[in-house]
């Protein structure tokens, strides 16, 4: 009797501490819809160009249960600019019947509606911000807070992603020019762009320089003049990427006699919002 007493004692023993043992390793699995702590953005930091379409940022949510859900709490600039611009709508055209191409106005018309839609916003289910051509979102460093929720509940993310964002940007230039060529906004109106080539250190009157037509459908620009102080043209904002050949008129001497010769080099450019703008390049 005594035995079975003993053996009755040592399984009990042995139940308690298998039951402990399961009950701690069972803490330390997550409990479903469990938000990760180590959620975040990759590439927190990102960069943008006014006015034009983009799609921004990729979120990591690790090993939190899905789906999420994400929503903007707030966003600050840091230099204390509005942020007003990022609020706005925008009208947007949208298709509510299939285009075959050969419509009439009035039959292309029926087939669309303008919504009028936020120049940014998150998709609620990729946590991407959103933002729309058109905008007009100035320049600056834009600091976004997040906030991120599943069936366990909800997680502010502070500075999830910050978007600096620029009007305009040279993209690349050809190795033959002497150095970058620079933009520089000089006013609200006209939507044009003046080029001016600078040959040694001298510019050029807009008859001395000239560009070709083979750029990429960023550049929908139409000529107007060839003036003093540069070629201008008109131009349809926002300039998406545009592969612009610019051609130099070159005169030399030698014993009395000139000799004209042309040399063209390309850049890759893009503006975000309307208004006048200088394009400088230098050979």
């Amino acid at each position: 009797m005594k035995r079975k007493r003993k053996i009755a004692r040592v399984l009990t023993s042995t139940i308690l501490v298998c039951g402990s043992l399961l009950m701690s390793a069972c803490t330390k699995i997550p409990q479903e819809g469990s938000i990760a702590p180590d959620i975040t953005y990759k590439n927190r930091k990102q960069y943008a160009t006014s006015g034009l379409e983009q799609n921004i940022g990729v979120f990591q949510s690790s090993t939190s249960t899905l789906p999420m859900n994400f929503e903007i709490i707030d966003i600050k600039e840091v230099s204390g600019k509005s942020i007003s611009a990022l609020n706005e709508n925008i009208p947007i055209v949208k298709y509510k019947a299939p285009i075959i191409g050969n419509e009439t106005p009035a039959e292309l018309a029926l087939k669309t509606d303008t919504v009028m839609t936020p120049a940014l916003s998150i998709n609620k289910y990729t946590g991407q911000v959103e933002v729309l051509e058109g905008n007009k979102i100035p320049a600056g460093e834009y600091h976004f807070n997040i906030k991120v929720t599943n069936q366990s509940g909800s997680k502010i993310l502070q500075d999830a992603l910050v978007i600096e964002f620029k009007e305009f940007e040279v993209k690349t230039w050809a190795s033959g020019m002497l150095k970058q060529p620079e933009i520089e906004r000089v006013g609200d109106t006209p939507n044009q762009i003046r080029f001016v080539g600078y040959l040694d250190g001298a510019p050029l009157a807009g008859d001395q320089i000239d560009f070709t037509k083979n750029r990429a459908a960023g550049f929908k620009g139409t000529f107007v003049n060839d003036a003093n102080d540069g070629e201008i043209w008109s131009v349809n904002f926002p300039v998406k990427e545009a592969d612009t050949y610019c051609t130099w008129r070159i005169v030399s001497s030698a014993g009395g006699t000139n000799t004209v010769s042309y040399e063209a080099f390309n850049f890759n450019f893009v503006i975000g919002l309307p208004g006048s703008y200088v394009i400088r390049l230098y050979k």
